[in-house]
């Protein structure tokens, strides 16, 4: 009896492994956004105008049909009465399809350091929490792939963060199991 069966299964997994694969292609090109992006660009103060580069890293990960979350772990010199401090900024978010591009809200956290040039991921270093911060942001992919992002910052409730814009631009970085072999 499972010599009977034997054929018209092994038929039916090569069938499923062979439209694998096109359906793994249809679903990346339906989702232009997923992916690790390095990015880079700058914040303004919206007060006195002042501007500071900001870099790292931004995930985007497809959670359902219209939604996506985010992720970012970026670093920045963030103005301190002593004078910039690098401030690693840290945070979540989650967005939906809008246009041709994603629409969200997102929620971060600036961690600055207390040692002037020792990174704040260095150990036995104690670090300041700062501000907690809520953004409204736009993500798009130019014809080129490069993603960019303008975000709206804000403080929290109860916070206190001088508002400002932050615009990035990012290069898709491959993972490795997306090399093609």
């Amino acid at each position: 009896m499972t010599s009977r069966w034997s054929l018209p299964l092994a038929a039916a997994a090569l069938l499923v492994l062979a439209s694998a694969q096109p359906f793994a292609e249809e679903k990346k090109d339906d989702d232009p956004f997923s992916g690790t992006y390095d990015v880079k660009g700058t914040t303004t103060d919206l007060k006195s105008g002042d501007t500071r580069r900001i870099e790292g890293h931004v995930v985007l990960s497809r959670k359902g049909n219209d939604h996506w979350a985010a992720a970012a772990e970026l670093e920045t010199d963030f103005p301190t009465l002593g004078g910039p401090v690098r401030t690693d900024v840290i945070g979540t978010g989650d967005g939906h399809r809008k246009g041709a591009g994603l629409e969200g809200d997102a929620h971060t956290q600036l961690v600055m350091q207390t040692v002037p040039g020792v990174d704040t991921d260095f150990a036995f270093i104690p670090r300041q929490v700062g501000p907690r911060i809520v953004s409204q942001w736009k993500a798009r992919v130019a014809a080129d792939g490069t993603l960019l992002v303008e975000l709206s910052n804000s403080p929290e409730k109860g916070e206190q963060y001088s508002p400002t814009k932050t615009s990035l631009r990012g290069t898709r970085v491959e993972m490795p199991q997306e090399k093609s072999e």
